[in-house]
């Protein structure tokens, strides 16, 4: 330390007089750094070594703003097999004494980061499947806030070269502690002194003072003009420009409407304003009404001209547009696009008056089939084929219509019409009978009051067909028709074992001593289905005439059509179904 300090002072005693005494505008410093660490927590203080490089630029003698960059790095703190890398990024001011002078102290406060990555290794134990034990190390890294305050001193060596002897800084950082000693990880405060010494590179200075100018020549005589200006005396005073434009209000205008034109600004006192349009003049007047009446649409150039004593005449333009008339135009959205014949979809129309439009009128709608009512789409009035196995459809083009003054605008919506299927009605067993008797046995009653019964309460708006036969050969004449009605008697009189099914959707037809066309459903209770029956109720299996003695019965779904065989039915009610109470 005792040589250094004499060397510094021989420095200063024989470089001093040499060194230019021009502030630098940027310099530049390299140099090794020490780094004193101290722990937030359990470790000792620790010392790293490493380098540290500066940048900084000189706004005056005195300011600058500096840009500092370390890194230190200790491979054993306290004989543990820490390998430990510093990284510091920091900016901030730096205020010295004069960076003209030979000898200048300085001070810094900077502000900025850590990045610190460590490791440790750790020794696996051998394992039975790895009798050989294996070292590995566990890293880890972070970023954290730090700052620097300190300062230290500079010696100039030459016009490009300083010595940086010594810069001491108390270095703070907030690195985190990882939870050491069983405690919760946090970042905590580390206080740590740093030394560097270096080399300085300086770039730029003071210039040489350039020499002083000539004295000025005399002034020559002048005069002032207006505007400002002056020129010499014996010249004449030049003219003054005018500042000219021209506006529309408004810029675009309707047929029928007019435009007022004007000149943008002041003019000079006694102007002459000449308004053109197509090369021929217009008028003189300081405005200028342009009018629509008798133009095609489009767009027009109308020029003026300003003369003025004393003033550069001056020209300039504007462009009037004239719009044509358009049409109104808008939408048409139909909630729901699909519906049921039967059904209804709200209808939503939104138009826009068009371009030099007038008022819009009420919206009207139309269509080539169905109605309207407001802004319902009513499906009344559809026509389609009769209905078939399969679902129709039909796509109708709904057009709304709005007018104004001058014409009219329209949007069309589609909205599909379907047409459901048509749904078969359902043959049950038919209900046999006894020669001569109109009597629903037991076995009969079973399909009625069993089999039927489960349809009607899954959909009891459907409808319950009945159609009686009689053999030839049998003693009543309308054999047939009592047998249909006591089956309806069955599941419509509401008592004892009948049922309550609504006498109003059970249809009833004879079919007299023929098959009707229907395929024979036996339904014979012998057997395994054995059915305990009154004496002479019993109808065998080997009965071949039994097939005319029946009653088909057949369930048609809500919406379904009657089979064929009901064609031209008439409902129980009707027929007094009611009088025959509960048959026994």
């Amino acid at each position: 330390m005792k040589s250094i300090a004499l060397w510094m002072a021989l420095l200063l005693v024989t470089g001093a007089p040499a060194v230019a005494q021009g502030a630098p505008k940027a310099d530049l410093f390299l140099g090794y750094s020490f780094l004193r660490a101290n722990s937030a927590r359990n470790i000792p203080a620790f010392t790293n070594n490493g380098g540290l490089g500066t940048f900084a630029f000189n706004f005056t003698q005195h300011i600058a703003l500096e840009a500092e960059f370390g890194g230190y790095h200790n491979g054993n703190i306290h004989d543990i097999q820490f390998d430990t890398t510093e990284m510091t990024y920091l900016f901030g001011p730096r205020f010295s004494m004069s960076r003209s002078r030979t000898i200048i102290p300085y001070f810094h406060t900077l502000f900025g980061g850590m990045h610190l990555t460590t490791s440790l290794p750790v020794t696996v134990a051998p394992t039975p499947t790895s009798p050989v034990g294996t070292t590995t190390r566990i890293a880890a890294s972070q970023d954290a806030f730090a700052m620097a305050l300190g300062g230290g001193l500079d010696i100039k060596l030459s016009h490009h070269f300083m010595l940086r002897p010594i810069q001491l800084d108390y270095l703070m950082s907030r690195l985190e502690d990882f939870g050491q000693s069983g405690q919760p990880s946090q970042n905590r405060n580390q206080h740590n002194l740093r030394y560097a010494g270096g080399i300085m590179f300086t770039f730029g200075g003071e210039r040489p003072s350039p020499p002083p100018p000539p004295p000025p020549p005399a002034p020559p005589r002048t005069k002032a003009c207006s505007g400002g200006t002056t020129v010499p005396i014996e010249q004449d005073c030049p003219k003054q420009n005018i500042t000219l434009g021209v506006i529309a209000n408004p810029n675009q205008i309707c047929p029928g409407a007019v435009a007022t034109l004007a000149p943008n600004g002041s003019l000079p006192e006694g102007a002459i304003t000449q308004w053109m349009f197509n090369g021929e003049p217009l008028s003189q007047a300081q405005r200028l009404e342009f009018g629509s009446t008798g133009r095609a649409p489009g767009t027009y150039r109308v020029g003026l001209k300003v003369t003025a004593e004393g003033y550069n005449d001056a020209s300039a333009d504007t462009v009037v547009t004239v719009l044509g008339y358009e049409p109104p135009s808008g939408t048409l959205v139909a909630s729901p696009s699909e519906i049921w014949l039967g059904e209804k979809a709200a209808l939503n129309a939104g138009f826009m008056a068009g371009q030099c439009g007038g008022t819009l009128g009420p919206i009207a709608f139309s269509a080539a089939e169905g109605a309207f009512s407001g802004n319902q789409f009513d499906t009344a009035g559809v026509q389609f084929p009769p209905p078939s196995a399969s679902e129709q459809r039909k796509t109708i083009t709904i057009t709304a219509k709005v007018s104004d003054e001058k014409g009219s605008g329209s949007a069309q919506a589609n909205v599909v019409v379907k047409q459901r299927a048509l749904i078969s009605a359902r043959q049950l067993p038919d209900v046999l009978f006894a020669k001569n008797s109109d009597r629903v046995n037991n076995c009969g009653k079973r399909v009625l009051l069993e089999e039927l019964r489960n349809l009607e309460n899954s959909d009891p708006t459907g409808r319950v067909v009945l159609v009686g036969h009689i053999a030839e050969g049998e003693a009543s004449k309308d054999l047939d028709l009592k047998r249909a009605l006591n089956a309806a008697a069955v599941i419509s009189a509401g008592r004892e074992v009948c049922t309550a099914f609504p006498a109003s959707q059970i249809y009833v037809k004879t079919a007299g001593a023929s098959d009707n066309g229907v395929a024979f459903q036996p339904n014979f209770c012998g057997g395994s289905t054995a059915t305990t029956e009154r004496a002479g109720q019993t109808v065998a299996a080997g009965d071949d005439a039994a097939k005319y003695r029946r009653t088909e019965v057949w369930f048609v779904p809500t919406g379904g059509a009657l089979p064929t065989s009901g064609a031209d039915a008439k409902d129980a009610a009707t027929l007094g179904v009611s009088r025959l109470g509960c048959p026994r």
